[in-house]
């Protein structure tokens, strides 16, 4: 049997023929077309660097993650997509084709011999080869080009059907190309942006600007901008439009002016933080600037998980150096604060008894033990992050994010330092995950399902562990909680408010004098309704609130939604008027000063401020955004107007958009927005 030495690991040829079968019969990857000799070339280079990119992954975060990532659509990149296959002749991953993931032998696909001998080629290096496969998207056999490289015992391979093959194949890279694997994204963009330039020398200005304005221009996540060097106009910007004749975007005294600014003809590398329009958040971006011709030619990609890995790493790290420097109180103070948040990225600190110490986003946690926290899914996270080591180590799992509250993969680093288990993580939403139950649901039949669900959790696994489930955070759906009483009226459920259980409900009373607790007390076997003012768990201000309240065996099981504003763009629009009413009375600093704390919400409201380049100065709600540009203010020419941004999970069930009003006045913009259908 023929096998390969790659790093002294043998390979066998059977799971050559593995992958051969899954190519010739089910490979997809992008759409046929014939394209110009330049894209053709541009096309191998990207080809390559999606390959050479995934390796750089798995060298990175190991084959599991490898696995996750490139069998999730997100990873697909100008319609490529990865297919792995290890020395067991077992497919790990074939994204789209996930039903052929993790199967046996390669005689369940169909032969695969026509591609054998090519495969055998192939190296560390890597191989090209062209050879007809069939097209996912068309459905059609085509001819394909292959790129495919053999390390540490796996396969890696993605292939293009787009630009025909009447070019060589590249040769294979070079050894110094090789070692460089982790930093190929870099060369794929840098191919990008000169493909551009090239076509600008061979078609002229209008030509280019024509076709970089068109979607046709976009490769994967890659889009083209163009500027005049100059007064850095933007000429072209197809994901942009907005910006196009414009300098905002871009302006020297922006924190993208000024790197832009600084192009030249090789090429200068800078990273921001940019909306990205497939994951739907912000993510740091790497953009490389090149000068020609009085032009400025800038692309980018997007920085991957293994960079977000990084951050997260760092960012426990800085709490550890902070930790060795300020000691223990300090450090608990510190952490268990909003202002230690910064985006997503949040400390949760656990002491060497394994007792939560700090947790500002479920404080509820604290003083209880991590190894007790399991997933809604079953998985014991608690006590995978309690084996923490001063190494370190990642724990992946689900978890509700700070602002939606619904559930998402998370990836935690964890790491003991002086007996203390120091942890943060980043969320990883995946985009084929069914919509919540509760997003599309009528909230009054939502409610009264959701207390039912309780019950019946209560009656199948007892009281005990009713309890425990209902006073975590893995019970929140969306808006909606368990809230639960004892026969005398006392609440031993509160995930949201953990300090009133021990409480007698009925001494609860409303901000309005309400004795809202009395009323839901009155609670019958047949179930209660009860309307009051609450804090809304978004902005934790008092917002009026429906709740459904059950007797069962003398206990009260509860849960509510809150109510929608009639007319929810009027509310926005006397907000900001009040907030530009606040700004003439008492000036910039008042305003700053008043508008970032809290008393400044109202319900569900709260005020953003950004000044004349569009920097933050005030984020009611999440000040870590202060002294950041605002993107959503790109193209933005003054006066008063409506913006919307998707939302890939709203706290509000059924709310998939996000409704801003923007008000210029004096020279600063004043916002709030909405969440609507």
């Amino acid at each position: 049997m023929k096998v390969w030495e790659m790093g002294g690991r043998a390979v066998g040829i059977g799971f050559v023929v593995a992958v051969v079968g899954v190519l010739v019969a089910l490979w997809g990857a992008a759409a046929a077309g014939a394209h110009e000799q330049d894209v053709v070339a541009d096309e191998d280079r990207l080809t390559r660097g999606y390959v050479e990119g995934a390796w750089g992954y798995y060298v990175d975060r190991g084959l599991g993650k490898t696995v996750e990532r490139y069998g999730n659509p997100v990873s697909w990149d100008g319609g490529r997509y990865l297919i792995v296959a290890d020395a067991r002749t077992r497919v790990l991953v074939a994204s789209p084709l996930l039903y052929l993931n993790g199967r046996g032998q390669v005689d369940e696909f169909g032969p695969g011999a026509s591609f054998s001998g090519e495969l055998d080629r192939a190296t560390d290096m890597g191989h090209w080869f062209d050879a007809e496969g069939l097209n996912m998207l068309t459905g059609e056999r085509e001819a394909a080009r292959y790129f495919v490289v053999v390390r540490d015992g796996l396969l890696f391979m993605s292939a293009r059907f787009s630009g025909g093959l009447d070019t060589p194949a590249p040769a294979a890279p070079s050894e110094a190309y090789a070692g460089e694997a982790k930093a190929d994204p870099r060369e794929v963009t840098r191919a990008f942006v000169e493909a551009g330039v090239e076509r600008y020398e061979r078609d002229g200005l209008d030509a280019t600007l024509e076709y970089y304005n068109t979607p046709e221009s976009i490769e994967g996540e890659r889009d083209m901008t163009i500027l005049r060097a100059g007064d850095q106009v933007a000429l072209a910007a197809a994901l942009r439009p907005r910006v196009v004749g414009t300098d905002i975007y871009t302006a020297p005294n922006t924190p993208y002016g000024r790197p832009i600014s600084q192009a030249t003809e090789d090429g200068h590398w800078f990273e921001l933080l940019s909306f990205n329009r497939t994951t739907e958040r912000s993510e740091p971006i790497l953009l490389l600037a090149i000068l020609h011709d009085g032009l400025i030619f800038v692309s980018g990609h997007y920085i991957l998980r293994e960079d977000l890995a990084a951050t997260t790493q760092d960012y426990v790290e800085r709490a550890t150096e902070f930790y060795d420097s300020n000691g223990r109180e300090a450090t608990i103070s510190h952490y268990d604060s909003r202002e230690s948040v910064d985006g997503q990225f949040y400390l949760f600190l656990i002491g060497a008894d394994d007792i939560y110490l700090a947790h500002p986003i479920f404080p509820h946690l604290i003083g209880t033990d991590i190894k007790d926290v399991v997933g809604s899914d079953g998985y014991e996270l608690g006590r995978e992050i309690a084996k923490a080591t001063e190494a370190g180590h990642w724990v992946d799992y689900l978890w509700p994010h700070p602002v939606s509250r619904l559930e998402q993969p998370k990836s935690a680093w964890v790491v003991r330092h002086d007996g203390l288990i120091f942890a943060s993580g980043y969320y990883t939403p995946d985009p084929n995950v069914e919509p919540p139950a509760w997003k599309d649901a009528d909230p009054s039949e939502y409610t009264v399902e959701y207390v039912e669900r309780a019950i019946e959790r209560y009656e199948r696994d007892g009281l005990e562990a009713m309890t425990a489930y209902y006073n975590s955070v893995a019970a929140f759906e969306g808006e909606w909680y368990l809230f639960a009483m004892d026969a005398e009226d006392i609440y031993f459920v509160h995930p949201l408010f953990p300090h009133l259980i021990g409480t007698d409900i009925k001494n609860v009373v409303g901000s309005d004098g309400y004795e809202l607790g009395r009323e839901i007390a009155k609670a019958t076997e047949a179930g209660h309704w009860v309307e009051y003012l609450w804090p809304h768990p978004l902005t934790l201000r008092e917002v009026p609130k429906l709740g459904y309240a059950k007797r069962h065996d003398g206990m009260i099981f509860a849960s509510g939604y809150y109510l929608e504003v009639e007319d929810p763009e009027k509310a926005t629009e006397a907000y900001v008027r009040k907030a530009i009413e606040f700004y003439e009375g008492n000036g910039l600093d008042a305003t700053v000063a008043h508008y970032n704390s809290d008393e400044s919400i109202e319900g569900r409201w709260y005020l953003t401020l950004a000044d004349g380049n569009g920097v933050i100065l005030v984020d009611g709600l999440f000040p870590n955004n202060i002294g950041k540009e605002w993107e959503l203010l790109d193209g933005f020419d003054g006066g008063a107007e409506w913006r919307e941004e998707a939302i890939r999970s709203a706290l509000q069930p059924g709310k998939d958009r996000r409704r801003y009003l923007l008000v210029s006045h004096d020279g600063l913009v004043f916002a709030s927005y909405y969440d609507s259908d």
